[in-house]
């Protein structure tokens, strides 16, 4: 019955005479990969793929009239170097949404997206900027996108004045529990001449299973215990927050940005070093600068200091990361890379662990490690 009534209500758009609105369909995307070298990796040199945010995706818009628009976008995440989808495999496993726009009344959009909290506030960060390899320890706080928002609701006020507001509803869709893995985001971005200011909060209950193609084996282990990475066990925090307050300021051939996030993670289901039911919290604080060089040679950099508490161990590691690149631009949509990383793992952190160095994304053995990676870049 309920086939029937979707190829019935199919076929009856189909035999709809053709509209006469103005609309519109792209398809875009960005290939990037290189090579990255790790002086330690589970306690050895490591050499591999270096796996950028590649994509292609589709957007298109229908102007309806009276300044309302319907708008989609479905857009794929993949390895250049195999083919292979990332996102645990799905096809649109980076954005998929539909929704409605006005001009006096903003936007509104429905399906898998991104928090404010990485698509906002991320954006003052050397991660999202330049290099996901910049991440913070663990990418605690999202920034380098390991997963999105299922099942969402999303409201975006229109531009008043260089302010816009944001505010975004994940329905968990678990039987007998509304909000089980249920998830919501506010965000706040204002922009004047050269000035940009970016605010955003992101609760998720359940993230590992709301969010299953994150790192959850790995993104906290070498960051809350003394022992190297543990294998075979995922982290099942029975809620996450992460929230921040950043922003850019350009002058002449230089951008400075400054951005702190912070990240909860609480109630870890997992029985390994005393971990099980503790609360975990990160802070982030990070610098960075771009420099125009020339034309075609940008210079950038980054230092973040992380810190960390496990609340029923005592646990409080720290790190130390330095970032520098050089972008050479070939073209408007061709850039070459070259960066190097170093971080030192402080506090009670006794191993460093640069964002997935290796293709294993292990930990170094020691305190240290250090990363150069370089690549091509290329927008269509």
């Amino acid at each position: 019955m309920i086939q029937k009534a979707v190829i019935t209500t199919a076929a009856t758009f189909m035999c709809l005479p053709a509209a006469h609105a103005q609309s519109s369909v792209n398809l875009y995307g960005i290939v990037m990969s290189g090579v990255i070298w790790a002086n330690n990796v589970a306690g050895g040199k490591s050499t591999s793929m270096a796996e950028g945010p590649s994509r292609w995706g589709l957007r298109g818009s229908e102007d309806l009239g009276g300044g309302t628009k319907a708008l989609f976008r479905l857009e794929s995440g993949f390895a250049p170097s195999t083919g292979q989808s990332f996102q645990g495999g799905r096809l649109f496993g980076r954005q998929a949404y539909v929704g409605l726009s006005g001009d006096t009344w903003g936007t509104v959009t429905l399906g898998r997206q991104y928090d404010f909290a990485a698509e906002w506030l991320g954006q003052t960060s050397a991660t999202s900027r330049w290099n996901g390899y910049f991440a913070h320890p663990g990418d605690n706080d999202n920034f380098n996108y390991q997963f999105r928002v299922n099942n969402a609701a999303k409201y975006v006020s229109p531009n008043l004045h260089g302010l816009e507001l944001g505010a975004m509803y994940s329905f968990g869709g678990v039987p007998g529990s509304f909000g089980n893995q249920s998830a919501f985001s506010l965000g706040a971005r204002y922009e004047s001449g050269p000035a940009k200011l970016q605010a955003a909060y992101f609760h998720m209950n359940h993230p590992a299973l709301a969010a299953s193609e994150g790192n959850w084996s790995t993104i906290l282990f070498p960051q809350i215990s003394a022992t190297s990475p543990l294998e075979n066990n995922t982290l099942n925090p029975a809620s996450m927050d992460i929230y921040g307050i950043g922003g850019t300021y350009a002058f002449g051939e230089t951008t400075l940005g400054l951005v702190w996030s912070h990240s909860d993670y609480k109630n870890l289901d997992v029985v390994a070093d005393g971990l099980s039911g503790a609360n975990v919290r990160f802070d982030n604080i990070e610098g960075n600068v771009a420099y125009n060089l020339t034309p075609h040679v940008q210079l950038v950099g980054a230092y973040t200091y992380t810190f960390g508490k496990v609340n029923q161990t005592g646990f409080a590691p720290q790190y130390h990361q330095v970032n520098a690149g050089v972008n050479y631009f070939l073209s408007k949509r061709t850039i070459l890379y070259f960066a190097g990383i170093y971080q030192r793992a402080a506090g009670d952190a006794t191993h460093a662990n640069i964002e997935c160095a290796g293709s294993s994304c292990e930990a170094s053995s020691t305190q240290n490690q250090v990363s150069v990676l370089g690549g091509i870049f290329h927008a269509f």
